[in-house]
């Protein structure tokens, strides 16, 4: 338990998909109290029943829709009168050219990548004013900083994630509360694998990596393990690369 977290409450939005699951993991190792909110209950509880002794709550919880928001809030409450660390990590990626892009893909990334977050994060503020050392985290992407092909709706929604956090930070800081994104690069997981769907592929996009491989979930959870550690205590509004090197590089190939 390196981070020093027992016992902390901690409340994950989207935890069921690969970087939540890892993120769970990690907060499980702390021996943390995890709600594992998702839109996907049998997920939820599917990842529940892989760490059987861990003290892990799964609730459904659509981040688009503020009655299930304020019921998810109840329930935290009840439980346990507190979140200490909230982890927004529920996404959607758009993968589409600036030419096939429609509105309604602009509103759909919104509604769940940035007003989500924000509706998620805003009501959970009186429970993480009841921590004495509140943590919100937001799982952002490399694209918010950095343009990428077929990425267009991804890239301007994660740069407004990136935003949110800034401005959380500003005004949750009063209260001790601190606020971070992490910019993950390209994690090796299933939303990854259907461009990069062969190891030749994989292998020669790594070639431009300076680390020499794809960013693992593993990397994400680490960041956020300590940035919801006392170790982080100073580190709020900023936006944390967890991408290999990936953008001290001039360009990517296509």
């Amino acid at each position: 338990m390196a981070f020093h977290l027992e016992n902390k409450v901690i409340f994950i939005s989207g935890g069921a998909g690969d970087i939540g699951s890892a993120i769970v993991k990690g907060f499980v190792d702390e021996s943390c109290r995890i709600i594992l909110g998702d839109l996907n209950l049998e997920a939820a509880e599917n990842l529940k029943v892989q760490f059987p002794e861990a003290d892990i709550f799964p609730l459904q919880t659509d981040i688009t829709n503020e009655d299930s928001i304020e019921q998810a809030v109840k329930t935290v409450g009840k439980l346990y009168g507190r979140v200490d660390v909230l982890v927004n990590v529920a996404g959607i990626l758009c993968r589409k050219s600036v030419f096939e892009t429609e509105k309604s893909d602009f509103e759909k990334s919104m509604a769940v990548n940035v007003i989500g977050a924000f509706l998620l994060t805003k009501a959970m503020i009186p429970l993480l004013k009841e921590s004495d050392s509140g943590s919100i985290i937001n799982i952002s992407s490399l694209n918010g900083s950095a343009a990428a092909e077929n990425r267009i709706v991804y890239g301007a929604t994660k740069a407004a994630l990136d935003m949110l956090s800034k401005s959380f930070a500003l005004e949750l800081g009063e209260f001790g509360i601190t606020v971070n994104s992490i910019a993950p690069g390209v994690v090796d997981s299933k939303m990854c694998r259907v461009r990069l769907n062969t190891e030749e592929k994989v292998q020669s996009f790594c070639r431009y990596i300076p680390l020499g491989r794809l960013t693992t979930p593993e990397d994400v959870a680490g960041c956020t393990l300590f940035l919801s550690s006392s170790y982080a205590r100073g580190i709020t509004g900023d936006v944390m690369l967890v991408d290999g090197g990936i953008i001290a590089r001039q360009a990517l190939p296509r």
